[in-house]
């Protein structure tokens, strides 16, 4: 996988590191193998499953943005460093099967590290996609929600099409509204931690290796664990600096003016695939049933969309999270349709 991102690549200095991580991944699959066989008598294999799987990545590193794919890979180095140190855990009887995983340990932490450097120039990029996704997947699932409960409810098609406009400015400024108050909050908590960080580094840089410490046993790792991957860490302040802020902290966030934009930009964007159908509608005088699933079909590839996206910036299974997403839409879906045949056959709530 690694030396087909590279091949992407015609600048040297990027194509490298990947092709180096490759490289050293490969060798990791044989220690591993290694392993397997003299503690536990099996061996692993390439099966069809991991075929696929392989090829899927391959796939998405097509479709999804460069420096997207990668921040999704750096999330499978964080995780493999948290895996490799329970690992420890299991073998810590065992020295020299100890020894083999702290050296891919090392090997891991450096390859986080190239990671980190390789889209460090695009933060910024990567937090306004973050930022963007929710209201983006907000203003699909308040559309879609309002459109059915109003075809539900017997509305006209020019009814449905400007109540929805009229619910997309109120739901942008609510959204945006929301965005800001908690942009600020996070923007302001995480900026202290990456200060106080950034001071300890040239202040007392050896109060860094505690703060790294603290992290990891956040995540779950025994006390003798944590020791141990902070000998193999050693005392670079800037490596410990940079471990210790990818643990601790979100990765940074957005300044709320930055959050605020793009939550309402995308916020419009997820509502107007939903909206479209329906003004199409009225310049075609139909029955509000076709755009309505017209809507529903444009609501799904963009709430999966948003979905890929979402897990590709938390580093979740992607499967899941786009299965999590159409639930919300059709629940919605459901709730709001209810919600309007109430009011559609009692007199009293159709008022």
């Amino acid at each position: 996988m690694y030396g087909f991102l590279a091949a992407k690549y015609d600048d040297d200095a990027r194509k490298k590191p990947l092709i180096e991580i490759g490289g050293m991944e490969r060798g990791h699959a044989h220690v591993w193998n290694k392993i397997a066989q003299d503690a536990h008598g099996v061996s692993f294999r390439v099966s069809v499953f991991i075929k696929c799987r392989i090829v899927l990545l391959k796939l998405l590193s097509l479709i999804l943005p460069r420096t997207i794919f990668i921040h999704y890979l750096e999330h499978g180095e964080k995780k493999a460093i948290l895996d490799y140190a329970g690992l420890l855990d299991i073998y810590k009887g065992d020295k020299k099967t100890g020894e083999i995983i702290t050296n891919v340990i090392t090997q891991e932490i450096g390859h986080e590290w190239h990671m980190m450097e390789g889209i460090a120039d695009r933060r910024s990029y990567i937090l306004k996609v973050r930022e963007a996704i929710p209201g983006m997947t907000a203003g699909i699932i308040e559309m879609l929600g309002l459109v059915i409960g109003l075809l539900a409810a017997h509305a006209q098609t020019l009814v449905i099409g400007l109540t929805g406009f009229i619910a997309m400015i109120g739901g942008m400024i609510a959204e945006m509204s929301v965005s800001y108050i908690s942009s600020k909050e996070h923007h302001d908590a995480n900026e202290g931690e990456c200060r106080e960080l950034d001071i300890k580094k040239e202040v007392h840089p050896a109060v860094l290796r505690r703060e790294l410490e603290n992290a990891l046993m956040e995540k779950g790792i025994s006390n003798d664990t944590v020791r141990l991957i902070a000998d193999i860490v050693g005392d670079d302040p800037s490596v410990l600096s940079c471990l210790a802020k990818t643990m601790r902290t979100t990765g940074g966030v957005l300044r709320p003016k930055d959050s605020v934009k793009a939550t309402g930009i995308f916020f419009v964007i997820g509502a107007l695939p939903v909206l479209a159908p329906f003004f199409v509608g009225i310049m075609w005088n139909s029955n509000p049933f076709i755009p309505a699933i017209i809507a529903f079909a444009l609501a799904v590839i963009s709430i999966s969309v948003a979905g890929l996206f979402t897990a590709v910036l938390s580093g979740k299974k992607i499967s899941t999270n786009i299965l999590h997403n159409l639930c919300i839409i059709m629940g919605t879906s459901a709730l709001t349709c209810l919600v309007g045949l109430a009011a559609r056959f009692f007199p009293g709530m159709g008022r």
